[in-house]
C-alpha cells in the first residue's frame, strides 16, 4: 500500500464516526480499511468498483464532480475523484465529528501526493 493512502487511513480511523475508508488506483485495484464492525473491507472495494464506474461514465457526458455523497439512513457514503484517478470512498456516521469533518477529509485527500 502507498505510505500516503496508509498515513491517510490511519488518521481517518481517530475520527469518531468513520465506518471505513477505501481507495481505488487508476488500475482497478483496491485498498480498503475498516474502523467498524459494521462495514467490511469487501463491501467498500465493491463500492468503490461499482459506483467508481458510475462516477467515471459522468465523464463521458461531459460532467466532472469532484465528489458524490449518498445520504441513507445509517449514514453517508462519499466517493471522491483525486486528480491522478484514484477514487476515495469514505463511509461514515451521521451526527459525528466524521460527518460534520465530511467536506474536510474530503479536500485533505484531494491535496495528497501519492508520487511522494
Amino acid at each position: 500500500m502507498n505510505n500516503s493512502i496508509e498515513q491517510w487511513f490511519a488518521s481517518c480511523g481517530v475520527m469518531p464516526g468513520i465506518l471505513g475508508c477505501g481507495v481505488r488506483h487508476p488500475d482497478g485495484t483496491c485498498v480498503s480499511q475498516r474502523f467498524h464492525d459494521s462495514c467490511s473491507r469487501e463491501r467498500l472495494d465493491q463500492a468503490l468498483q461499482s459506483l467508481g464506474d458510475s462516477l467515471s461514465s459522468f465523464a463521458t457526458h461531459g460532467l466532472a464532480p469532484r465528489w458524490l455523497t449518498w445520504t441513507f439512513e445509517q449514514g453517508q457514503l462519499r466517493l471522491v475523484l483525486h486528480p491522478d484517478g484514484r477514487m476515495l470512498a469514505l463511509a461514515i456516521q451521521p451526527d459525528t465529528p466524521a460527518a460534520e469533518n465530511l467536506d474536510l477529509l474530503t479536500e485533505e485527500f484531494l491535496t495528497l501526493n501519492f508520487a511522494a
